[in-house]
């Protein structure tokens, strides 16, 4: 690239023997026909690849929950802060089991509290203890013949009774326990598909494009909106993998966008991966903020050619160039008969954007007129600075 533009402003800083400069009368009355002397400028220090602009940072925002969305924000184009709800489902029926989650837990808990008094009471006052109901005979027969003859014969023993019962007791406390930790965890997990009806903008951006309406049904997984970082913009490339020898993460080339002027972009991420059917290397570079730039534009990004063999063409600016049918041409002067000749040329872009590079038709050195007047055909002279018709 160095190359080339030295090239091109040694030829634009030339001394003014080497551009003449005359008078066009028949053009106006205070503009001059000027004439550009051609000179050589290397040809393949640098590629031009073709871009698009991209945000630096998107998301895919997704439903979670199915569901009919009963609110969506804004259109794209719509800026939001971070946090900002952009989709809503509606949530009716969760609440709803939220609900009876929430009656079940209660009950849960009502079951724990009679749970621990009956654990207390076998704890304070065993029912292996208990005399039997009513008074009198059947209490003293229980006391004095029952309990005595059943542990003499083996059959009953009272303080195995009253482990077991407690034990017993110490079990209805755990399973109440469980019973309110899966009530709880039921009520957890519809909190959590709750918030999963709310999506909301991960980071400051606008909305790039909308893929549902208010009023339609969604299932989880299914697509709702991209979402992208508005305030940094880059350039995707496809960049030929012969070209990468030497570009790396920092450096700084010229992009154009659309048909607007060039500005420096920087290399921000080189992919370690080359596409093996394309043969290309992604390569992203970073916009200046405040880029008049959107999302999805076309760029134009100016490359250093790895691979340059310092091939030299003659250079011209583009003024100099004229389209009369679907050929590029330009009107040569002839010093010696002050004449111009129309010729055919093979043009090709140049690095910079205000020259062409000429492939075939000129040679270094002949002088070609800069912003022909119309109506200028071969054959026609100029004279100290007047054009004059042949046809005159």
């Amino acid at each position: 690239m160095s190359v080339f533009k030295s090239s091109v402003l040694s030829t634009w800083t030339l001394p003014v023997a080497f551009v003449l400069m005359t008078s066009n009368a028949v053009a106006s009355s205070t503009g001059k026909i000027e004439f550009f002397s051609v000179k050589e400028a290397a040809f393949d220090q640098t590629v031009k690849l073709g871009g698009t602009v991209i945000p630096f940072k998107k998301v895919t925002i997704t439903a979670q929950t199915a569901g009919q969305i009963d609110f969506l924000s804004g259109h794209e184009g719509d800026s939001f802060p971070s946090g900002s709800l952009l989709v809503s489902v509606s949530d009716t029926a969760l609440r709803a089991q939220r609900e009876a989650a929430l009656a079940q837990l209660n009950r849960a808990k009502a079951a724990h509290q009679n749970a621990v008094n009956q654990y207390n009471r076998e704890l304070w006052a065993p029912k292996a203890e208990q005399p039997m109901p009513g008074m009198a005979l059947p209490n003293l027969m229980d006391q004095m013949f029952t309990r005595p003859m059943g542990q003499g014969m083996g059959i009953g023993n009272q303080e195995v009774e009253k482990r077991a019962d407690l034990a017993n007791a110490s079990s209805q406390v755990q399973q109440a326990l469980a019973d309110i930790a899966m009530a709880q965890a039921k009520i957890d997990e519809i909190e959590v598909r709750l918030k999963d009806t709310k999506s909301t903008a991960p980071f400051d951006g606008v909305i790039v494009e909308k893929m549902i309406e208010a009023g339609d049904t969604v299932q989880p997984g299914q697509p709702l909106m991209v979402f992208a970082k508005s305030n940094h913009l880059s350039i995707e490339l496809n960049v030929p993998v012969n070209l990468m020898h030497g570009l790396q993460k920092g450096q700084v080339f010229n992009a154009r966008i659309g048909q607007g002027g060039w500005i420096p972009v920087r290399v921000s991420q080189v992919y370690p991966v080359a596409d093996g059917k394309q043969h290309t290397v992604i390569v992203k570079l970073d916009l200046p903020l405040g880029a008049a730039a959107a999302p999805g534009m076309y760029a134009q990004v100016v490359l250093k050619n790895a691979q340059a063999q310092g091939r030299s063409f003659p250079v011209i600016p583009k003024s100099a160039v004229v389209k009369r049918g679907s050929l590029p041409s330009v009107f040569v002067y002839q010093p010696d008969t002050a004449k111009v000749t129309m010729r055919v040329i093979r043009t090709a872009e140049a690095a910079d954007t205000t020259q062409l590079s000429v492939l075939s038709g000129l040679v270094s050195g002949e002088q070609v007129l800069m912003n022909p007047p119309a109506g200028l055909v071969s054959g026609d002279e100029v004279r100290n600075g007047e054009w004059i018709p042949s046809r005159n």
